[in-house]
């Protein structure tokens, strides 16, 4: 299923030292790594959500196009598709083939793709915790 990623990765101390020409990083140092916050976003943007929930039997991929990005959704398991799009501009969403929609979606029996069409992209969780951001 999802594993969390929040924020960019940010080069703990040690690491940054061993890339000075200093000794590299030990396994330990190497798993605590620390995340910074993700940016926040215009709060005078535009936000269109998603909810994607699997009522089937089996699991579902979700497709997050143009970033190839997949992930297995299991049944019962619910994810938001969150959009941003752009703030005063006349066309918000900048998709290619539906400019003025959020999204586009195309269903096959297994799988989900969804072309989100604002400028930033976020993946929260049932709770409304951030999984991934593009």
């Amino acid at each position: 299923m999802f594993w969390k990623r929040l924020g960019e990765r940010v080069p703990a101390v040690r690491e940054s030292a061993a890339s000075d020409g200093e000794r590299a990083p030990s396994a330990e140092e190497v798993a605590a790594v620390v995340l910074a916050p993700p940016e926040p976003w215009d709060p005078a943007a535009p936000v269109a959500r998603l909810p994607v929930t699997n009522g089937g039997q089996d699991p579902l991929e979700l497709v997050l196009e143009p970033y190839c990005w997949s992930e297995w959704l299991e049944p019962g398991a619910t994810v938001t598709v969150v959009t941003v799009g752009e703030a005063d501009a006349q066309r918000p969403w900048s998709g290619t083939t539906a400019p003025d929609e959020p999204f586009e979606l195309d269903y096959y029996p297994d799988q989900l793709v969804v072309w989100p069409n604002g400028r930033l992209v976020l993946i929260l969780d049932a709770a409304g915790n951030e999984l991934y951001r593009f």
